[in-house]
């Protein structure tokens, strides 16, 4: 496989997640597949009729040319900051664009769906191994169909930033809280559009933090557990008000005056 093919596909990371909006993922998904063919069919032919011992070798260097394509997008980025926030751009870029692909072309080739997320597999295992990510392979339809239900930023990042599956229960109560009880009111519905229009913003800027991991941990125990036991317990208006606090936070920390910023600065210079 080329080298070359692989550290070119990560070149195009960063303009790819600019067109991952509801309004433009689709025509860009359909540019990107098309425009990258040389990559999935050095793939497919690479990994295709093969005794299993050989198809396994076959999909960890498939696995290993993207860790290696990533990691030398991650070396052109100084600082560790934007290091983050590429590494963040670069997770969301495989769940997004990559993975799906793969799925999309092996299946226009006819391959079994059980071989390629055999192959899937291997990928997101040799991708949180290099980069401590835990990413999950998902075709492009369904990504699609997640602009229409819209996606939980906060909770979402949070919850991958500390480990846990993209499908695990704290995601699916939030969302089943957000699109249930506060989307009845009036308020609710203005909240939830604030949210949109703020949370993707929220969440970049965190992943740019010295220590993001940290910020996690944080938001985790301080509102989403609580919010998810208000939530199993019924206890809707206390996870509501709860909701509307880490919002509130999370606007005067990365909106409008990037408190922590200034309060470390000041920690440093009293120090």
């Amino acid at each position: 496989m080329e080298p070359e093919l692989f550290s070119g596909l990560f070149e195009q990371a960063e303009a790819r997640i600019a067109e991952f909006k509801k309004e433009t993922y689709a025509a860009s998904f359909k540019d990107y597949l098309e425009s990258n063919a040389r990559v999935w069919n050095e793939i497919g032919e690479a990994t295709e009729g093969m005794l299993l011992q050989e198809q396994g070798q076959a999909f960890g260097q498939a696995a290993d040319r993207l860790v290696e394509g990533a990691r030398g997008r991650l070396a052109s980025v100084k600082g560790r900051g934007r290091r983050d926030a590429m590494q963040y751009n670069l997770n969301l870029y495989m769940v997004s664009y990559v993975l799906p692909a793969l799925l999309a072309w092996q299946k226009r080739r006819g391959i079994r769906e059980e071989d390629t997320r055999q192959l899937t597999d291997v990928i997101c295992d040799r991708w949180q191994a290099a980069f401590g990510a835990r990413i999950q392979a998902s075709d492009q339809e369904a990504i699609q169909a997640g602009f229409k239900q819209k996606l939980c930023f906060v909770t979402t990042a949070v919850c991958q930033g500390l480990r846990k599956s993209q499908n695990c229960k704290e995601i699916l109560l939030m969302k089943q809280f957000r699109d249930g009880y506060f989307s009845r009111s009036e308020e609710g519905k203005q909240l939830i559009q604030e949210y949109y229009d703020i949370a993707p913003t929220i969440v970049k800027r965190i992943a740019r933090q010295e220590e993001p991991e940290a910020e996690y941990q944080y938001l985790w125990s301080t509102y989403i557990k609580k919010c998810v036991g208000h939530i199993e317990h019924g206890e809707e208006e206390q996870c509501s008000q709860l909701y509307k606090a880490m919002m509130t936070e999370l606007k005067q920390a990365y909106m409008v005056t990037d408190t922590r910023e200034r309060n470390r600065q000041a920690d440093a210079w009293v120090k």
